[in-house]
């Protein structure tokens, strides 16, 4: 398994989802709500998460290899989030630059912040912050 890769401080919860099949989508989708709401994320933004975990899930399925979807709390000082991150090896030797503008078109809307991290086995990480109006304590799917 691929080290969980972060430029912010981790927190929990971690989970994975092992992406084989366009079923898999599904698990991921609903890993990411379950994740953002434990984190304290609103339906909207969970619901945003799950898109996000979806359209990741669907780009490394079509390499036809096997690949690990990564959910984790992130933190940065007083701000909160979640981070979802997947190794991408079949991107070694893409411009970084190419790969970026490709991730902003898909998911620019529906996440703060994309990052790929790594040269010899690149690592794609996307982050949603907490908004300040979103409460810690407020779980929704329960």
């Amino acid at each position: 398994m691929t080290r969980y890769k972060s430029p912010y401080a981790m927190l929990p919860p971690v989970l994975n989802v092992q992406l084989e099949s366009g079923m898999d989508i599904m698990i991921a989708r609903n890993t990411a709500r379950r994740a953002a709401s434990l984190l304290g994320f609103a339906p909207a933004r969970q619901a945003q998460l799950a898109s996000v975990a979806a359209t990741l899930g669907e780009l490394v399925l079509k390499t036809g290899a096997v690949h690990t979807l990564n959910f984790n709390g992130v933190s940065n000082g007083d701000k909160t989030g979640i981070q979802l991150s997947v190794a991408t090896p079949w991107l070694a030797n893409v411009a970084v630059g190419n790969v970026m503008i490709a991730l902003r078109q898909k998911l620019g809307d529906l996440i703060d912040e994309i990052i790929v991290e790594g040269d010899e086995i690149p690592t794609i990480v996307t982050v949603m912050w907490r908004n300040e109006n979103e409460n810690i304590h407020a779980h929704s799917d329960d």
